[in-house]
């Protein structure tokens, strides 16, 4: 691990409470290691031993229904964690994750994690206000799902994306469509239909992967 990826990682909101003494005592039971574009991490119903850490690429965590229907729940990108909290409940994977592009990862044991928990109350209260902030964070995204249009949620998801700095304004979509539609709860067809209209309005230009925004915002009074 470079001093870049310990940067990264200990400004991600769970190890961000730790002292560097902590961080450090961390990092002895941490791996680096990476998958390939469309290898699997682990599937839903494994035992939950590590949590992750996204250092690049990206990982669609997905829930397979009984009836055999895949739900994107999340798709991690750099800079953030996934399986924390199973490791408070302990028992197995919820979802199973899947990597969309070459991506590297930081793995950390669960069960070291904890044991360094239990030994320190302090480090106990720092990480439950870290995690409240993430809780909170999670609910207002549950609302945008459940209270905003699908335009809305095509819209919000498109200017979260949107890199600082970049002249025109501009993303690349390394997701299919399909799995942003999944994720956004809406149907591809109606993530085509969005796209189309804003085009036609002339808030966007679509280039294949490539959206540049024409008007930001006008887009956000409409998210």
């Amino acid at each position: 691990m470079n001093s870049a990826d310990i940067k990264l990682l200990k400004e991600g909101y769970l190890l961000a409470a730790l002292s560097q003494q902590e961080f450090e005592e961390v990092l002895t039971h941490a791996g680096v290691f990476t998958l390939m574009q469309n290898e699997c991490l682990f599937d839903q119903g494994d035992p939950a031993t590590h949590f992750f850490f996204v250092l690049s690429g990206t990982v669609k965590l997905c829930r397979i229904a009984p009836s055999g229907e895949e739900k994107v729940m999340d798709l991690v990108r750099p800079g953030h964690y996934f399986a924390e909290a199973v490791m408070f409940m302990g028992g197995r994977y919820p979802v199973y994750a899947r990597v969309l592009e070459p991506t590297r990862l930081v793995e950390l044991d669960n069960k070291h994690f904890l044991g360094l928990l239990r030994s320190n109350a302090d480090l106990c209260m720092r990480l439950m206000s870290t995690m409240s902030q993430r809780i909170h964070g999670l609910v207002n995204e549950i609302d945008n799902l459940t209270l905003q249009s699908g335009a809305q949620r095509v819209i919000g998801y498109l200017l979260q994306q949107l890199p600082e700095g970049t002249a025109p304004p501009s993303v690349r979509l390394t997701v299919p469509k399909h799995v942003i539609a999944s994720r956004l709860g809406i149907q591809p067809e109606t993530l085509s239909r969005v796209l189309a209209k804003l085009r036609g309005k002339h808030l966007i230009d679509v280039h294949d992967d490539q959206i540049v925004f024409n008007d930001v915002d006008a887009l956000r009074c409409l998210s």
